[in-house]
């Protein structure tokens, strides 16, 4: 019997959640998990678990919503399997991951308990890039409760912690997402522009195949709504078209997820 290329298939599903097409993403992550039967394949199962949630948590909306509940169900079934691997990295990339969910989901108290454990784990490791991404989150926690002070000096602390591991581009990449809309808020707008468009940068450059179209789409709104406020026209219009001409491939509920952390520029 063949063996089965699991990093191929998650490579595959990697995609399908690039482009927010959630669904067919989750179904793909159910079924590598189900194919990875033996004890050596553990680590790919409990990835696929992870990127499931991950998946699932793109269509939060609420605490109602049923796909918070799948992506906690999933994340849970991660933990378990992690735990029996003792990898402490994926622990607290998974740990971080829940409090994102339940930010989203606006379900704070959840988030700060994550967030917690994130750091508890990471914080006496090497795995900086980890560790620096979990900041970043802390940072875009405190950007959706209006605290934008606090959000700033979570992403600082990022990138300090980043330059410890130079290789985490596309964690770094994430976190100037979240500098860029805190700087956008306390009006520091050309600081603002440039860390958006150091993050694009990183997301359109060539990573083997991945093409992470969430992310640039979240970009182009972002960058809209920046090039509009410094009154470059011609960059803002582009910027809008190209984020208009994305979203038509995405779910429906993703879109709804994008259009609401966009919006909150606008607050």
């Amino acid at each position: 019997m063949p063996s089965i290329d699991f990093e191929d298939l998650l490579a595959q599903a990697d995609q399908l959640r690039d482009n927010a097409r959630v669904d067919e993403a989750v179904l793909a992550y159910k079924e590598i998990a189900e194919m990875a039967t033996d004890k050596h394949e553990t680590f790919f199962k409990a990835r696929a678990l992870h990127s499931a949630g991950l998946s699932a948590t793109d269509s939060v909306l609420d605490q109602e919503s049923s796909y918070y509940r799948d992506a906690l169900t999933f994340f849970t079934a991660a933990e378990a399997l992690y735990r029996t691997l003792d990898d402490h990295k994926m622990l607290g990339a998974l740990f971080r991951d829940i409090a994102s969910c339940s930010d989203n989901a606006a379900d704070y108290s959840r988030a700060v308990t994550y967030y917690q454990k994130a750091t508890e784990i990471l914080e006496p490791t090497d795995y900086f890039g980890e560790l620096a991404a979990t900041y970043g989150q802390l940072g875009l926690h405190f950007y959706k409760l209006g605290q934008f002070k606090e959000a700033e000096a979570f992403v600082d602390r990022a990138l300090q912690i980043f330059k410890k591991e130079p290789t985490a581009g596309y964690l770094r990449a994430t976190t100037l997402i979240t500098g860029a809309k805190i700087k956008f808020k306390l009006g520091q707008l050309e600081q603002s522009r440039d860390w958006a468009e150091e993050s694009m940068s990183w997301f359109r450059a060539d990573h083997d195949g991945h093409i992470y179209s969430q992310y640039q789409t979240q970009l182009y709104g972002l960058l809209a709504g920046i090039y509009r406020e410094l009154g470059e026209d011609k960059q803002f219009a582009e910027s809008y078209q190209h984020y208009w001409q994305s979203l038509k491939d995405f779910d429906p509920l993703a879109v709804k997820v994008l259009e609401r952390d966009l919006q909150r520029l606008a607050l």
